[in-house]
Protein backbone atom coordinates (compact mmCIF):
# COMPACT_ATOMS: atom_id res chain seq x y z
CA UNK A 1 0.00 0.00 0.00
CA UNK A 2 1.42 3.44 -1.02
CA UNK A 3 0.03 6.39 1.41
CA UNK A 4 0.86 10.32 0.88
CA UNK A 5 0.99 12.03 4.64
CA UNK A 6 0.63 16.01 3.74
CA UNK A 7 1.96 17.86 6.34
CA UNK A 8 1.29 21.83 6.92
CA UNK A 9 3.01 24.38 5.17
CA UNK A 10 4.63 25.09 8.87
CA UNK A 11 6.00 22.08 9.68
CA UNK A 12 9.73 23.14 8.74
CA UNK A 13 11.15 22.50 12.00
CA UNK A 14 10.30 19.31 12.54
CA UNK A 15 12.51 18.85 9.28
CA UNK A 16 15.49 21.72 9.69
CA UNK A 17 17.16 21.48 13.49
CA UNK A 18 18.14 24.88 12.57
CA UNK A 19 14.73 26.14 11.91
CA UNK A 20 12.90 28.23 14.74
CA UNK A 21 9.59 28.94 12.74
CA UNK A 22 6.55 28.02 15.08
CA UNK A 23 4.86 24.33 13.95
CA UNK A 24 1.20 23.33 15.44
CA UNK A 25 0.14 20.22 17.03
CA UNK A 26 -1.08 18.91 13.55
CA UNK A 27 2.39 18.38 12.49
CA UNK A 28 3.70 16.55 15.04
CA UNK A 29 0.71 14.55 14.11
CA UNK A 30 1.70 14.09 10.84
CA UNK A 31 5.65 13.59 12.12
CA UNK A 32 4.34 10.54 14.68
CA UNK A 33 1.89 9.16 12.21
CA UNK A 34 5.10 9.10 9.58
CA UNK A 35 7.66 7.51 11.75
CA UNK A 36 5.15 4.70 12.50
CA UNK A 37 4.47 3.66 9.30
CA UNK A 38 7.56 3.16 7.89
CA UNK A 39 8.05 0.42 10.74
CA UNK A 40 5.75 -1.61 8.55
CA UNK A 41 7.42 -3.70 5.60
CA UNK A 42 4.29 -3.37 3.49
CA UNK A 43 3.65 0.16 2.97
CA UNK A 44 5.32 2.52 1.32
CA UNK A 45 4.90 6.24 3.31
CA UNK A 46 5.70 9.55 1.70
CA UNK A 47 5.62 12.70 3.32
CA UNK A 48 4.50 15.35 0.90
CA UNK A 49 5.80 18.55 2.65
CA UNK A 50 6.85 22.22 0.80
CA UNK A 51 10.69 23.42 -0.58
CA UNK A 52 12.34 23.43 2.01
CA UNK A 53 15.80 24.75 1.45
CA UNK A 54 17.50 22.79 4.35
CA UNK A 55 16.68 19.05 5.60
CA UNK A 56 18.71 18.42 9.07
CA UNK A 57 16.72 16.06 11.45
CA UNK A 58 17.33 12.92 13.42
CA UNK A 59 15.06 10.48 12.06
CA UNK A 60 15.59 11.44 8.25
CA UNK A 61 16.51 7.39 7.61
CA UNK A 62 12.27 6.51 8.18
CA UNK A 63 11.34 9.52 5.92
CA UNK A 64 10.67 9.41 2.10
CA UNK A 65 10.27 13.16 1.87
CA UNK A 66 8.77 14.58 -1.50
CA UNK A 67 9.39 18.53 -2.11
CA UNK A 68 6.18 19.67 -4.32
CA UNK A 69 5.89 23.03 -4.32
CA UNK A 70 7.06 26.31 -3.13
CA UNK A 71 4.83 27.96 -0.28
CA UNK A 72 4.83 30.81 -2.20
CA UNK A 73 3.12 29.10 -5.06
CA UNK A 74 -0.81 30.15 -5.42
CA UNK A 75 -3.31 27.03 -4.90
CA UNK A 76 -3.77 25.95 -8.78
CA UNK A 77 0.03 25.87 -9.27
CA UNK A 78 0.26 23.71 -5.71
CA UNK A 79 -2.55 21.44 -6.73
CA UNK A 80 -1.34 21.07 -10.43
CA UNK A 81 2.52 19.90 -9.20
CA UNK A 82 0.88 18.05 -6.59
CA UNK A 83 -2.10 16.08 -8.93
CA UNK A 84 1.54 15.14 -11.26
CA UNK A 85 2.85 13.18 -8.37
CA UNK A 86 -0.13 11.42 -7.54
CA UNK A 87 -0.42 10.45 -10.66
CA UNK A 88 3.44 9.42 -11.12
CA UNK A 89 3.38 7.31 -7.95
CA UNK A 90 -0.38 6.70 -7.85
CA UNK A 91 -1.23 6.41 -3.61
CA UNK A 92 -3.53 4.26 -2.32
CA UNK A 93 -4.71 6.90 0.25
CA UNK A 94 -3.30 10.63 1.78
CA UNK A 95 -3.84 11.26 5.07
CA UNK A 96 -4.42 15.17 6.07
CA UNK A 97 -4.60 16.87 8.74
CA UNK A 98 -6.55 20.59 9.76
CA UNK A 99 -8.89 22.32 7.89
CA UNK A 100 -8.26 24.50 4.65
CA UNK A 101 -10.11 25.05 1.47
CA UNK A 102 -7.43 22.97 -0.08
CA UNK A 103 -8.57 19.94 2.54
CA UNK A 104 -11.69 20.07 0.49
CA UNK A 105 -10.94 20.33 -2.74
CA UNK A 106 -8.24 17.50 -2.22
CA UNK A 107 -11.19 15.43 -1.11
CA UNK A 108 -13.09 15.58 -4.29
CA UNK A 109 -9.63 15.04 -6.41
CA UNK A 110 -9.27 12.29 -4.29
CA UNK A 111 -12.99 11.09 -4.76
CA UNK A 112 -12.63 10.97 -8.73
CA UNK A 113 -9.30 9.23 -8.42
CA UNK A 114 -11.26 6.84 -6.01
CA UNK A 115 -8.34 7.27 -3.42
CA UNK A 116 -9.04 6.54 -0.03
CA UNK A 117 -8.71 10.22 1.36
CA UNK A 118 -8.80 10.46 5.71
CA UNK A 119 -9.42 14.10 6.47
CA UNK A 120 -8.37 14.44 10.31
CA UNK A 121 -10.07 17.25 12.30
CA UNK A 122 -7.61 19.81 14.52
CA UNK A 123 -9.59 22.18 16.20
CA UNK A 124 -13.03 21.86 17.45
CA UNK A 125 -13.96 24.32 15.66
CA UNK A 126 -13.39 22.51 12.11
CA UNK A 127 -16.43 20.68 12.74
CA UNK A 128 -18.66 23.76 12.29
CA UNK A 129 -16.61 24.06 8.97
CA UNK A 130 -14.48 26.37 10.40
CA UNK A 131 -10.56 27.50 9.77
CA UNK A 132 -9.00 27.45 12.92
CA UNK A 133 -6.37 30.56 12.13
CA UNK A 134 -9.57 32.99 12.11
CA UNK A 135 -12.88 31.32 12.80
CA UNK A 136 -13.63 31.99 8.66
CA UNK A 137 -16.22 29.72 7.14
CA UNK A 138 -14.59 27.08 4.71
CA UNK A 139 -17.43 27.23 2.04
CA UNK A 140 -16.23 23.97 0.32
CA UNK A 141 -16.62 22.30 4.13
CA UNK A 142 -19.61 20.00 2.85
CA UNK A 143 -17.58 18.98 -0.36
CA UNK A 144 -15.17 17.77 2.33
CA UNK A 145 -17.30 15.58 4.02
CA UNK A 146 -19.22 14.29 1.18
CA UNK A 147 -16.16 13.32 -0.98
CA UNK A 148 -13.78 12.14 2.34
CA UNK A 149 -13.39 8.26 2.30
CA UNK A 150 -13.06 8.62 6.49
CA UNK A 151 -13.50 11.70 9.10
CA UNK A 152 -11.08 11.20 12.16
CA UNK A 153 -12.47 13.06 15.09
CA UNK A 154 -10.14 13.91 17.98
CA UNK A 155 -12.66 13.74 20.81
CA UNK A 156 -16.71 13.43 21.47
CA UNK A 157 -17.47 17.10 21.24
CA UNK A 158 -15.87 16.62 17.72
CA UNK A 159 -17.76 13.53 17.04
CA UNK A 160 -21.28 14.54 17.81
CA UNK A 161 -21.04 17.60 16.58
CA UNK A 162 -20.49 16.47 13.00
CA UNK A 163 -23.32 13.43 13.25
CA UNK A 164 -25.50 16.35 14.87
CA UNK A 165 -25.15 18.97 12.25
CA UNK A 166 -24.25 17.45 9.22
CA UNK A 167 -25.46 13.29 9.85
CA UNK A 168 -21.82 12.10 9.55
CA UNK A 169 -20.19 9.35 10.81
CA UNK A 170 -16.67 9.96 11.90
CA UNK A 171 -13.66 7.95 13.95
CA UNK A 172 -12.57 9.18 17.33
CA UNK A 173 -8.79 8.46 17.12
CA UNK A 174 -6.53 9.96 19.98
CA UNK A 175 -3.18 11.69 18.84
CA UNK A 176 -0.40 9.41 19.82
CA UNK A 177 3.05 9.36 20.77
CA UNK A 178 6.10 7.15 20.56
CA UNK A 179 6.15 6.17 24.39
CA UNK A 180 9.59 5.20 25.56
CA UNK A 181 9.96 6.42 29.16
CA UNK A 182 8.57 4.37 32.20
CA UNK A 183 6.79 6.55 35.36
CA UNK A 184 9.43 8.39 36.97
CA UNK A 185 9.43 10.73 39.22
CA UNK A 186 12.97 11.30 40.31
CA UNK A 187 14.25 13.81 37.63
CA UNK A 188 11.13 16.22 38.54
CA UNK A 189 12.45 19.85 38.91
CA UNK A 190 10.04 22.62 40.89
CA UNK A 191 9.16 24.75 38.02
CA UNK A 192 5.41 24.64 36.36
CA UNK A 193 5.03 24.75 32.81
CA UNK A 194 3.54 26.57 29.66
CA UNK A 195 3.63 25.98 26.26
CA UNK A 196 1.84 27.42 23.12
CA UNK A 197 1.66 29.64 20.22
CA UNK A 198 1.61 32.86 21.10
CA UNK A 199 -2.39 33.35 20.24
CA UNK A 200 -4.61 35.58 22.46
CA UNK A 201 -6.80 32.47 22.47
CA UNK A 202 -4.65 30.43 24.50
CA UNK A 203 -4.55 33.39 27.08
CA UNK A 204 -0.90 33.43 27.68
CA UNK A 205 -1.45 36.38 30.13
CA UNK A 206 -3.22 34.11 32.86
CA UNK A 207 0.09 32.16 33.17
CA UNK A 208 2.11 35.44 33.67
CA UNK A 209 -0.87 36.30 36.48
CA UNK A 210 -0.52 33.07 37.81
CA UNK A 211 3.49 33.28 37.97
CA UNK A 212 2.83 36.64 39.47
CA UNK A 213 0.40 35.24 42.78
CA UNK A 214 3.04 32.82 43.13
CA UNK A 215 6.66 34.03 43.49
CA UNK A 216 8.35 31.43 45.70
CA UNK A 217 7.72 28.93 42.65
CA UNK A 218 9.29 28.78 39.34
CA UNK A 219 7.43 29.08 36.27
CA UNK A 220 8.92 28.17 32.26
CA UNK A 221 6.54 29.83 29.12
CA UNK A 222 7.76 28.25 26.17
CA UNK A 223 5.89 30.68 23.67
CA UNK A 224 6.58 30.87 19.91
CA UNK A 225 5.31 33.72 17.96
CA UNK A 226 1.79 33.87 16.18
CA UNK A 227 1.17 35.90 13.09
CA UNK A 228 0.36 38.94 15.71
CA UNK A 229 3.85 40.75 16.25
CA UNK A 230 2.27 43.27 18.32
CA UNK A 231 0.59 41.12 21.01
CA UNK A 232 3.47 38.89 20.99
CA UNK A 233 5.59 41.84 21.97
CA UNK A 234 3.49 43.16 24.39
CA UNK A 235 3.40 39.40 26.60
CA UNK A 236 7.25 38.95 25.91
CA UNK A 237 7.49 42.42 27.74
CA UNK A 238 5.02 41.16 30.61
CA UNK A 239 6.98 37.86 30.96
CA UNK A 240 10.25 38.96 31.34
CA UNK A 241 9.40 41.77 33.88
CA UNK A 242 8.65 38.81 36.30
CA UNK A 243 11.76 37.69 38.49
CA UNK A 244 10.34 34.08 38.91
CA UNK A 245 8.93 33.45 34.97
CA UNK A 246 11.63 32.12 32.42
CA UNK A 247 10.55 33.18 28.84
CA UNK A 248 11.44 31.31 26.15
CA UNK A 249 10.74 32.31 22.50
CA UNK A 250 11.29 29.04 20.69
CA UNK A 251 12.40 25.62 21.34
CA UNK A 252 13.08 22.88 18.62
CA UNK A 253 10.62 19.81 18.56
CA UNK A 254 13.79 17.34 19.38
CA UNK A 255 14.60 19.25 22.61
CA UNK A 256 10.93 20.00 23.92
CA UNK A 257 10.38 16.91 25.96
CA UNK A 258 13.46 17.52 28.21
CA UNK A 259 10.81 20.23 29.78
CA UNK A 260 7.60 17.97 30.02
CA UNK A 261 10.23 15.46 31.96
CA UNK A 262 11.37 17.83 33.96
CA UNK A 263 8.29 19.74 35.03
CA UNK A 264 6.41 19.32 38.14
CA UNK A 265 3.21 20.50 36.36
CA UNK A 266 2.10 22.14 33.08
CA UNK A 267 -0.37 23.88 33.03
CA UNK A 268 -2.95 25.09 29.93
CA UNK A 269 -5.09 28.46 29.75
CA UNK A 270 -6.57 27.96 26.72
CA UNK A 271 -10.27 28.98 26.23
CA UNK A 272 -10.95 26.46 23.68
CA UNK A 273 -8.86 23.07 21.72
CA UNK A 274 -9.43 19.93 20.20
CA UNK A 275 -6.87 17.49 21.87
CA UNK A 276 -3.72 19.47 22.52
CA UNK A 277 -0.83 17.64 21.95
CA UNK A 278 0.63 19.37 24.98
CA UNK A 279 -1.31 17.54 27.18
CA UNK A 280 -0.45 13.98 25.57
CA UNK A 281 4.00 15.30 26.04
CA UNK A 282 2.95 15.83 29.77
CA UNK A 283 1.42 13.10 30.68
CA UNK A 284 3.57 10.38 28.88
CA UNK A 285 6.11 11.68 31.41
CA UNK A 286 4.17 11.19 34.16
CA UNK A 287 2.94 15.42 34.90
CA UNK A 288 -0.09 16.29 36.02
CA UNK A 289 -2.30 18.91 33.94
CA UNK A 290 -4.25 21.99 35.23
CA UNK A 291 -6.48 23.36 33.00
CA UNK A 292 -8.85 26.41 33.14
CA UNK A 293 -11.36 25.76 30.69
CA UNK A 294 -10.27 22.76 28.32
CA UNK A 295 -11.21 19.14 29.18
CA UNK A 296 -11.45 16.98 26.58
CA UNK A 297 -14.07 14.14 26.95
CA UNK A 298 -13.86 14.89 30.67
CA UNK A 299 -10.48 13.12 30.74
CA UNK A 300 -8.30 14.95 33.58
CA UNK A 301 -11.11 14.19 35.85
CA UNK A 302 -12.36 10.77 34.89
CA UNK A 303 -9.18 9.42 34.89
CA UNK A 304 -7.73 11.95 38.05
CA UNK A 305 -4.38 13.25 36.16
CA UNK A 306 -4.94 17.00 37.40
CA UNK A 307 -6.74 19.10 38.08
CA UNK A 308 -9.79 20.61 35.44
CA UNK A 309 -10.50 24.70 36.69
CA UNK A 310 -14.27 25.15 35.16
CA UNK A 311 -12.89 28.57 34.12
CA UNK A 312 -12.05 29.52 37.28
CA UNK A 313 -8.65 31.58 37.79
CA UNK A 314 -8.93 31.04 41.22
CA UNK A 315 -9.55 27.61 41.40
CA UNK A 316 -6.38 27.55 39.13
CA UNK A 317 -3.98 28.62 41.70
CA UNK A 318 -5.36 27.02 44.42
CA UNK A 319 -5.07 23.49 42.63
CA UNK A 320 -1.35 24.49 41.77
CA UNK A 321 -0.82 24.96 45.10
CA UNK A 322 -2.45 22.01 46.47
CA UNK A 323 -0.70 19.58 43.78
CA UNK A 324 2.57 21.80 44.91
CA UNK A 325 2.28 20.95 48.28
CA UNK A 326 0.36 17.49 48.84
CA UNK A 327 3.24 14.49 47.83
CA UNK A 328 0.88 11.83 47.89
CA UNK A 329 -2.12 13.42 45.54
CA UNK A 330 0.89 14.77 43.36
CA UNK A 331 2.33 11.01 43.31
CA UNK A 332 -1.55 9.12 42.34
CA UNK A 333 -1.84 11.48 39.89
CA UNK A 334 1.64 11.49 38.33
CA UNK A 335 0.85 7.66 37.87
CA UNK A 336 -2.50 8.05 36.55
CA UNK A 337 -1.05 10.08 33.89
CA UNK A 338 1.15 7.91 32.70
CA UNK A 339 -1.19 4.59 32.59
CA UNK A 340 -3.56 6.89 31.07
CA UNK A 341 -0.76 8.02 28.41
CA UNK A 342 0.34 4.48 28.14
CA UNK A 343 -2.83 2.77 27.47
CA UNK A 344 -4.58 5.36 25.08
CA UNK A 345 -2.06 7.53 23.31
CA UNK A 346 0.71 5.08 21.85
CA UNK A 347 1.41 5.71 18.63
CA UNK A 348 1.80 2.35 17.72
CA UNK A 349 -1.65 1.01 18.23
CA UNK A 350 -3.15 4.45 17.05
CA UNK A 351 -1.62 3.89 13.47
CA UNK A 352 -2.62 -0.04 13.82
CA UNK A 353 -6.38 1.16 14.52
CA UNK A 354 -5.58 3.62 11.34
CA UNK A 355 -4.84 1.12 9.23
CA UNK A 356 -7.61 -1.23 9.86
CA UNK A 357 -10.07 1.52 8.13
CA UNK A 358 -7.52 1.50 5.28
CA UNK A 359 -7.37 -2.15 4.84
Amino acid sequence: MKIFIIFPKDSEALFNKNSKRTFGGASVQMYNIAKELSNYNNIDVYSIIPEYKQINFDDKDKFRLIKIYNETDNILLKFIKFLKKIFLLRPHAIIQHGLTTESCILAFFCWMLKIKFVFMFAHDVEVRGLRQSDNSKVKLFKLLLKCSYALITQNKYQEQTLLRNYKKNSLILYNGFEIKEKLNLKNKNKFILWVARCDSWKKPDLFIKLAKRNKAIQFVMICPKSSDQKYYDRIQKEAKKIKNLEFIEFVPYYEIEEYFKKALLFVNTSLHEGFPQTFIQAWMFSTPIISLHVNPDEIITKYECGIFCSGDFELMNRGLHRLYSDKVLYKQMAKNAFEYAWKFHNVKNNVKELLSILE
